[in-house]
């Protein structure tokens, strides 16, 4: 097994070393028409010369800036040119928008699709202020333990200092995660261009009724005009602004749950197995790994039940420990649980594996899933390497050598 995992493990690193040519990426792939965005476009392999063809992108975009890092690498002893490009773009149009491939010698990048929005208009008075808070949330209403999605997006019409902090999001009732890093872009309001620091949070509530999303606090110290910090000015004023509070409903389990049944109240969920070796090559004596893998979209790892066993006459089960992680997506967190165990036949035949069901609640639909790995039949053979030696043939009574010699003195006596 550990031969196996050594193998995937050097043919993915040698895949990612031989991985040559231009890639694109982007911050984000959702956005609104008065917002900027940064094009990502990356060279691996051998040094180039010159810089992308930007020409196609001024149909759809309007280009406000790019920059250029090179860097050397070092794989396996290999040294590795890259060259990487920023690119500030802003869409001119709505819609599904799709950056075209970009050309750099004989490398062409893949398209990225994006959905661009029309822009929410603003005429609230404080927004005209140089520095403000937007608080949002995906849902108003949501299901106890279920995931809901806080963004905070502080716009900013006037430079910053490095100094500025956001007052930490405590919520006694409800569990928070922060969704990866900050983000920063730029959007225009009322024609006047914007810094935008975006935060987002995942929370999960941990009891029904009424709950509300506390107030947060910005601070910062805004750039005086004509202060140069190069020569040590750095004058400037201090600025607090506090974000809106949230209410938020929170709903009580459904009623029609099954009782006794771990509450999981999900955007998705699935439920995968993989093998290894594959399970038609079953043999008694020889391990078989099993992994489950729980997959589910709005909840955390450690919400994720364990997944039932292999329960079966004729296997030996020797289960690991689950491995618990969290991605963070654009919806959100995904959390994943996996359970390994090896399983080793000790009988040949047909073997049943019962079936697995998981039982949900979809938050999309608003109604009860089931997801089910089906039943599995292993079909074991006899393993050859275990086979009992030949029944050996029992051995032939002899005389002992001393019995075999009359002595002339025991002859004498039968004479006698």
């Amino acid at each position: 097994m550990m031969r196996l995992m050594a193998f995937l493990l050097l043919g993915l690193m040698a895949s990612q070393v031989a991985a040559v040519g231009l890639f694109a990426r982007v911050d984000r792939t959702q956005l609104s028409i008065d917002e900027t965005f940064e094009l990502s476009l990356e060279s691996q392999g051998s040094a180039v010369f010159g810089k992308p063809d930007l020409q196609p992108l001024d149909e759809l975009f309007e280009v406000f800036d790019t920059r250029q890092v090179n860097q050397l690498s070092s794989s396996n002893g290999e040294a590795r040119a890259i060259t990487r490009w920023s690119i500030t773009l802003r869409p001119r149009q709505t819609g599904y928008v799709v950056i075209p491939p970009l050309q750099l010698g004989d490398w062409r990048s893949e398209p990225i699709t994006l959905l661009v929005q029309e822009s929410l208009k603003n005429t609230e008075s404080d927004q005209l202020a140089p520095i403000f808070i937007d608080a949002s949330v995906d849902q108003e209403s949501v299901y106890v333990q279920a995931q809901v999605i806080l963004t905070l997006r502080i716009f900013h019409s006037v430079s910053l200092y490095d100094d500025s902090t956001l007052s930490p999001l405590q919520m006694p009732e409800a569990l928070v995660e922060r969704l990866g890093e900050p983000r920063t872009y730029e959007k225009t309001i009322n024609g006047i261009r914007h810094g935008v620091i975006e935060v987002r949070y995942a929370l999960f509530p941990q009891k029904s009724g009424e709950l509300t999303i506390p107030a947060q606090l910005f601070s910062a110290t805004t750039v005086a005009n004509g202060s140069n910090s190069l020569f040590g000015s750095r004058s400037g004023r201090s600025t607090q602004v506090r974000s809106p509070s949230i209410p938020l409903t929170v709903k009580a389990k459904p009623a029609d749950y099954p009782a006794n049944t771990p509450w999981l109240p999900a955007r998705s969920l699935t439920l995968v197995e993989a093998w290894s070796p594959e399970p038609d090559q079953a043999q008694t004596g020889e391990s078989l790994t099993r992994s489950l893998l729980l997959k589910a979209e709005g909840l955390t790892s450690t919400q994720l039940p364990a997944i039932g066993s292999a329960q079966s006459a004729g296997l030996r089960r020797y289960p690991d420990q689950p491995s618990l992680a969290n991605e963070v997506s654009g919806v959100g967190l995904v959390g994943s649980r996996e359970q390994r165990e090896a399983l080793i036949p000790t009988l040949s035949g047909t073997l049943q594996l019962p079936a697995l069901e998981v039982v949900w609640w979809n938050t999309v639909e608003d109604r009860l899933e089931r997801t089910t790995l089906d039943e599995r039949t292993l079909n074991v053979a006899d393993n050859p390497n275990l086979a009992p030696p030949p029944a050996e043939l029992p051995a032939a009574t002899s005389v002992p050598a001393e019995q075999q010699i009359l002595w002339p003195w025991q002859l004498s006596t039968v004479l006698f």
